[in-house]
């Protein structure tokens, strides 16, 4: 298997994970709420701890995309199951930490 093969197979799951890295590590190094909430970023009660969380659970679905791709090379169905389940996991994160700092 070549390059050329790797990037026909996984160029979404490349190109989703470089995107989720940029804005991950961006709300991490930043800190800026406003990224996540724009509507009243005043409102969180702890920015920094917030935005952090948040960068980091941003870089975990960028890693299940890499995942994903990888999966794919086997079996194309346990691959949707890897996103799926990644994006589960994202979304009862995700309200966990909004409730708890915002």
């Amino acid at each position: 298997m070549n390059f050329q093969e790797i990037i026909n197979q996984m160029g979404i799951e490349l190109l989703v994970f470089v995107v989720c890295m940029y804005f991950g590590i961006r709300l991490i190094v930043t800190r800026d709420p406003k990224i996540l909430k724009k509507d009243d970023p005043d409102s969180i009660k702890h920015p920094r701890e917030y935005t952090l969380y948040g960068g980091l659970i941003i870089l975990f679905l960028g890693a299940a995309a890499v995942a994903m791709g990888i999966v794919s090379f086997f079996n194309p169905t346990a691959a949707v199951v890897v996103i799926v389940v990644a994006v589960v996991i994202m979304s009862i994160m995700w309200k966990i930490i909004y409730d708890k700092f915002a």
